[in-house]
């Protein structure tokens, strides 16, 4: 079965469980993966997966539409809202005209009023020529009749009629119309009439004409207003979504706001906001309804793109987990708490440094106290003054007893703690006292002589596994290599069989028994330099040079040495490596022969034809080399008896193998600044290296 290494772009996770692996068939992992990956959007030139949320242009494109739709949808809006109070959804068109007639219609009657009290009868003409509209004066008396005093309407018929009641201006000279005078107490009636047809060119027919196309537009202003805005809704989500995504990378991509703390960018973008908000609701800021209306749908729209950005990059750091902790806020109460927790702790250190002296002195006071309450019966000053002098130098006996037991103690916990270099002060202790410090000073001496002794015993053995291995390896070379010589003589000679000096001789038994001593020896000079690397790298005195490391190409170099052992057993290996360049401090000697013990206990004790996966991923500031295999065996032993010497997983031991090389691997790994772990769950058996992340220091 060919190998196969599968590339993702996005995080996985590899099942675990045994009946869950064998689901996967090999068929299925043919065709299904393949058939999947054609389907996929995928990039022919990079070979890496195309995505609309990664895209730089689509996400221009859409800031232009938000902002378009923003614009569309506030100006339907605020034009929705006019009508609403112009009474467009609850009056005919006629009613609709005549209100916004009438508000042009009154400047023009305030002049007419103003030229006629003044008795300028030609310019009060003047201002109702060539417009759309005609003006009375009217003089009403107390029985309700009416005399035209004024008047430029020449009787036709119209539904657009205004009326307005005022007193004239203050004026000096006396101005009769219609042979009346007339009189800046009394108040006029003047009515307006506007031509049904407004022939004439002027405002009162383009306000009409706009009217009349806001009329027929009104219901489709809201249905504009709703769909330009839900488009705004959906552009927005799109951005949420893409924020952090670029295509060609993996995983979040920061910005170039992401550096700065939240708190600060709140408040930037806040305060555009505060302002722009400040702006269009004051009154004053707008000379009238048109640009008030013109002010809202810009400085709405702005807001929307405004608000928008700042939301893409609050997603943004919720994604790469830099929200609330990186902000100059949380910084501050994280140190503020940790000062108080200081205090905290050196109050209670404080408190827990004379636990006897409360005690003590609570004790004391209380026996005062009884025995101050017996003397009041007998009450003298000489007993008095004995009392107290007796109660001093009780308590000074009491405090001195107190820092006694208290060195006493804290030397016994030292000695709790392992820390066996510790030496009690026993000068100035009474007796007893003396005599127990002095017994722990023994006792500490013991403890370290114990621990000299043990750390001796350690490398005497270890010593002694290495001269041995030594002194072994010359005369294993000579018993190899004259095997090996008799081996070729044997072969060379064929089949015959010989007799000589009256002892038959059979070439063919004497090669055979030539190829038990071959093996068997190089079994046991095997063990013997294994045994010599695992004594080196746990006393640490294998050397070691780390450097910048590719963890993954390594790890597939090593895969190639074993693929072809690996199909003979009937195993299907799964290498799933991450896309980026993972690099490691390590020693690219060690690594690989971390690779290889590994690689080669999989050989040994994966069960045939099941799945073996091999992966390297990223976890924060680690990485995680990780071996998953099915074993053959049960694992009815720990993982950590798995990591000793000559523990292995093939009880019967009918298999080759000497045990050391998952207690190599496992100091190799710990000489280059790393850890690794065994996990076992029923038959899954799974390696776990973890590793520091290479992050060389950037040049300033």
């Amino acid at each position: 079965m060919s190998k196969k290494t599968v590339k993702e772009t996005n995080s996985y996770e590899i099942t675990e469980n045994a009946e869950r692996d064998e689901k996967y068939e090999p068929g299925e992992n043919e065709g299904g993966a393949a058939e999947g990956t054609e389907g996929s959007m995928e990039n022919p030139q990079k070979g890496k997966k195309y995505r609309l949320t990664g895209s730089l242009a689509a996400k221009i494109v859409s800031f232009f539409l938000l902002a378009g739709f923003s614009f569309v949808g506030l100006t339907a809006a605020v034009l929705c809202i006019y009508m609403g109070q112009r009474g467009f959804y609850a009056n005919s068109l006629e009613q609709v005209q005549l209100r916004g007639l009438k508000e042009l219609g009154v400047g023009k009657i305030f002049d007419v009023s103003h030229y006629l009290a003044r008795g300028n009868i030609e310019e009060a003409q003047a201002v109702c020529e060539n417009t759309n509209m005609d003006v009375e004066m009217i003089r009403e008396d107390k029985t309700g009749g009416e005399s035209i005093l004024w008047g430029t309407w020449d009787g036709y018929e119209t539904e657009f009629i205004m009326e307005i009641r005022m007193k004239l201006d203050a004026r000096k000279e006396t101005v009769i119309l219609n042979g009346h005078k007339l009189q800046n107490t009394e108040e006029y009636l003047f009515r307006a009439y506007f031509k049904p047809d407004f022939p004439e060119e002027d405002n009162l027919r383009r306000a009409a004409m706009f009217t009349v196309h806001l009329y027929e537009a009104k219901f489709g202003m809201i249905a504009l207003a709703a769909g330009s805005l839900l488009m705004s809704f959906v552009l927005f989500i799109f951005l949420m979504c893409s924020a952090g995504h670029k295509n060609g990378q993996k995983g979040i991509v920061p910005g170039p706001l992401t550096e700065i703390h939240l708190d600060v960018l709140t408040f930037l973008f806040g305060a555009m906001v505060a302002v722009t908000g400040n702006i269009l609701l004051n009154p004053r800021s707008f000379s009238d309804e048109l640009s008030l209306m013109a002010g809202l749908v810009v400085g709405g729209t702005f807001l929307a793109v405004w608000i928008t950005m700042y939301c893409m990059e609050f997603a943004l750091r919720v994604k790469l987990g830099k929200c609330w902790k990186y902000s100059l806020c949380y910084i501050g109460l994280k140190k503020i708490w940790k000062m108080v927790c200081f205090l905290g702790r050196g109050l209670i250190s404080a408190a827990r440094a004379v636990p006897l002296m409360p005690v003590t002195l609570t004790g004391y006071l209380g026996l005062c106290i009884l025995e101050f309450m017996v003397l009041v019966y007998v009450w003298t000053e000489e007993v008095f003054y004995f009392w107290v002098f007796e109660k001093v130098v009780l308590l000074a006996f009491l405090m001195y007893i107190v820092m006694v037991c208290r060195k006493l103690l804290n030397a016994s916990r030292a000695l709790a703690q392992g820390r066996e270099n510790y030496v009690v002060d026993t000068a100035g202790m009474p007796g007893e006292f003396k005599e127990h410090g002095e017994n722990l000073n023994s006792l500490g001496q013991g403890i370290s002589r114990a621990v000299a002794e043990r750390l001796k015993s350690e490398r005497l053995k270890t010593e002694l596994i290495s001269n041995v291995s030594h002194d072994l390896k010359t005369p294993l070379t000579s018993i190899i290599n004259y095997a090996d010589l008799i081996y070729e003589e044997t072969k060379s000679a064929g089949n015959l069989q010989e007799e000589q000096g009256g002892v038959k001789v059979d070439q063919v038994k004497i090669r055979e028994y030539a190829q038990v001593l071959l093996r068997q020896s190089g079994r046991l000079k095997k063990l013997l330099e294994d045994l010599l690397e695992a004594s080196k790298a746990t006393t640490g005195n294998l050397e070691v040079t780390l450097e910048p490391c590719q963890v993954g190409v390594l790890l597939s170099q090593a895969v190639g040495e074993y693929q072809q052992r690996m199909e003979e057993k009937g195993l299907n290996l799964i290498v799933r490596t991450s896309e980026e360049e993972v690099k490691i401090m390590a020693d690219g000697r060690r690594l690989w022969r971390i690779f290889d013990n590994l690689l080669n206990n999989i050989c040994k004790y994966a069960q045939e034809k099941s799945r073996v996966y091999l992966s390297v991923e990223t976890a924060g500031e680690r990485v995680l080399v990780i071996f998953r295999n099915m074993s053959k065996f049960p694992l009815d032993i720990s993982a950590d008896e798995l990591e000793e010497r000559f523990v292995r997983g093939d009880k019967s031991r009918h298999m080759e193998g000497n045990g050391l090389g998952l207690s190599i691997a496992k100091s190799l790994v710990e000489l280059q600044n790393g850890r690794m772990d065994i996990v076992t769950d029923g038959d899954l058996f799974k390696v776990i290296l973890d590793f520091p992340v290479y992050d060389p220091v950037p040049l300033s």
